[in-house]
């Protein structure tokens, strides 16, 4: 028996590791798998072959995805669904790419589960269109047939009579079949396939008729939600709990509005309502603040008690609109103020937040752009030890050359690189710099070898295995030795404890990586977690540190974090040591070591050279 072929998907990307893990994901998932490493290598293939799905990446050299999704649907391909691969958040973007034709949007990182159902709904949608095509023919026919028939009936018996009546019973039958068919499509087009709530598709389509108006109708608004905690209960928990989480959040926000208003999930946390037939401000107030309160209250979702809030912007019908895309950016931008703001809290929009929004997007661009160009330097900060001044390590902190800013500090971007996913590419940038610049130290300073430098590890990060493998590769072609790397990562990452954090920080140990936890005393943990994982360092806040100047009560505190690491074998740096008092109170309590304005501050490659040739604290 002939076995039917498995269904071709192209995976065009540019990023290898990419390739690597859907190729391997989707080929052991049944499919047959064809790769382009650019836009134009994907052109030359579709020019021989024709998949049954098109993976696509954004952002690639040349020519990026959206560029390719617009050749292939102006040429042959307007059949074969598209669907794009990203990181980003930008709801305009988005909405271009869907605009050209493609169907979907699967956002970086991956996650097999979401991917593999995407694909397969696509598939299963492209299918039964098919399906319905070949049927609507089919019937078309079968019409022609049965006029054909009536017209001899005439010369025949009751009993052909009988036998049409049969076969028309049959046709409607079949008829019904189709329609219900029809309007699973119709359903499945319009609605979120985890909540039942309206999509996006819905939402653009309906905000178009208010943008075609130019105004929302004067009693109506928009309510932009965003889930805040979210993404790390997901990770933390799964998509499973994550998915039965979202339905329980759905349940609720109906409470708020009862039957007057529509809800659309746009995708991830993201959530919009629209309220039509309003009783002014207040009443988009009071369901905003309903709304905060239900979400406030904990989930209990199989054995787990999640605590998660919402920040919500909150869209009037005072402004005029020519296009859906803008009447999200201006309601998004709300939902912006409210989460910046301090979260689990509403705002009203503002022409001032059309304006900041603006500045935000450009300089979300502009990061995009730096980071390609790789228009990013290191600082260095000293580290000493306490007691005999011998310069032990230095501290690497990213700085922005930005082509029209000039130089900009990590509180300028970093922020904002967590928010749309680029803080890994910045991570990874990092620990570049800083292995290449201590390599062309090694070969002018023998202390190179003896010394340790600190580089600043997101969160995020140690939530991939695949980071591994990244950390391994940039050291060796950098031909430098593990042991002068020490990884610095915020407390916060360790509270969130997972069997994916634990293999992660024990395979970069393995590698023979230092890890260091950054920003002590801030994330309220316990040392005793700690215990679990392999550190050798811990660096206590600044914030701990300004208090050694205000007596006993800040003191004690320092002492005590200092008594538990060296319990444990921890190592403990200072950070932010800026005067002389906190200095010597720093060293009888017995802190090893040191860094702060005291001594440097994070300093230009060339300006450590002079310190490399003294060793020693001036």
């Amino acid at each position: 028996m002939q076995t039917e072929p498995a269904v071709q998907i192209l995976i065009v990307d540019d990023n290898p590791d990419n390739l690597r893990i859907l190729f391997t994901f989707l080929t052991e998932s049944g499919f047959r798998v064809l790769v382009a490493t650019n836009g134009q290598d994907a052109l030359n293939k579709l020019e021989y072959v024709t998949p049954d799905l098109i993976l696509l990446d954004v952002m690639m050299p040349m020519i990026d995805g959206f560029e390719v999704c617009r050749r292939l649907k102006v040429n042959q391909d307007q059949e074969i669904p598209i669907i794009f691969m990203t990181a980003l958040t930008d709801t305009e973007k988005k909405v271009e790419g869907l605009n050209l034709g493609a169907v979907d949007y699967i956002t970086k990182p991956f996650q097999h589960q979401e991917v593999l159902t995407r694909i397969q709904l696509h598939l299963k949608l492209s299918s039964l269109t098919r399906s319905l095509q070949e049927k609507n023919q089919q019937l078309s026919q079968e019409i022609v047939a049965r006029q054909i028939a009536e017209t001899e009936l005439q010369k025949v018996n009751q009993d052909l009579e009988q036998r049409v009546i049969e076969r028309t019973q049959a046709l409607t039958l079949a008829l019904n079949e189709l329609q219900q068919r029809e309007e699973k499509l119709i359903y499945t087009a319009f609605h979120d396939s985890i909540t039942g709530v309206f999509n996006r598709t819905w939402l653009m389509q309906h905000l178009s008729k208010f943008s075609a108006q130019q105004q929302l109708k004067d009693d109506s608004a928009i309510l932009f939600l965003d889930l805040d905690n979210f993404k790390n209960t997901n990770d933390r928990l799964g998509h499973i709990v994550g998915d039965k989480l979202l339905k329980r959040v759905t349940e609720r926000l109906y409470k708020c509005i009862h039957s007057n208003g529509e809800i659309v999930r746009l995708g991830g946390d993201e959530f919009i309502i629209f309220l039509p037939n309003q009783d002014g401000i207040e009443s988009m107030q009071a369901i905003a603040k309903c709304i905060i309160e239900q979400l406030h209250i904990p989930f209990q979702i199989d054995e787990y008690q999640i605590y998660i809030g919402v920040s919500i912007g909150i869209l009037p019908s005072t402004l005029k609109y020519h296009q859906p895309t803008e009447i999200l950016r201006d309601a998004d931008a709300a939902m912006y103020e409210a989460k910046r703001s301090g979260k689990g809290r509403y705002v009203l929009f503002t022409s001032e937040m059309q304006a900041r929004t603006l500045e935000r997007i450009q300089l979300e661009i502009e990061l995009r752009q730096g980071i390609e160009r790789k228009e990013f330097c290191l600082y260095y900060q000293p580290i000493f030890c306490l007691n005999s001044q011998k310069l032990i390590g230095f501290e690497a902190l990213i700085r922005w050359l930005h082509p029209k800013q000039g130089l900009l500090a990590p509180s300028k971007f970093i922020t904002l690189a967590e928010e749309i996913g680029l803080i890994q590419a910045l991570d990874l940038l990092s620990l570049q710099l800083a292995c290449q610049q201590i390599r062309q130290w090694q070969q002018k300073f023998a202390i190179i070898d003896s010394l340790v430098f600190n580089v600043n590890l997101s969160s995020v990060q140690i939530q991939h295995l695949e980071l591994v493998e990244q950390i391994k590769h940039i050291i060796n072609e950098n031909q430098i030795s593990p042991a002068l790397i020490k990884l610095e990562v915020t407390e916060s990452a360790f509270i969130k404890e997972s069997s994916i954090t634990t293999q992660v920080l024990e395979k970069i140990h393995d590698l023979g990586v230092q890890l260091c936890i950054d920003d002590f005393g801030t994330g309220y943990s316990s040392f005793s977690r700690f215990y679990k994982f392999p550190v050798s360092t811990i660096k206590i806040d600044r914030s701990f540190i300004e208090r050694l100047d205000n007596g006993i009560e800040g003191t004690a505190i320092v002492k005590t974090m200092i008594s538990f690491a060296h319990c444990l074998g921890i190592n403990v740096v200072a950070e932010g040591i800026e005067t002389q008092t906190q200095l010597e109170k720093l060293k009888e309590l017995g802190c090893e070591f040191g860094q702060g304005y005291l001594f440097y501050k994070p300093l230009p490659s060339e300006q450590v050279n002079h310190i490399l040739s003294n060793c020693l604290i001036n």
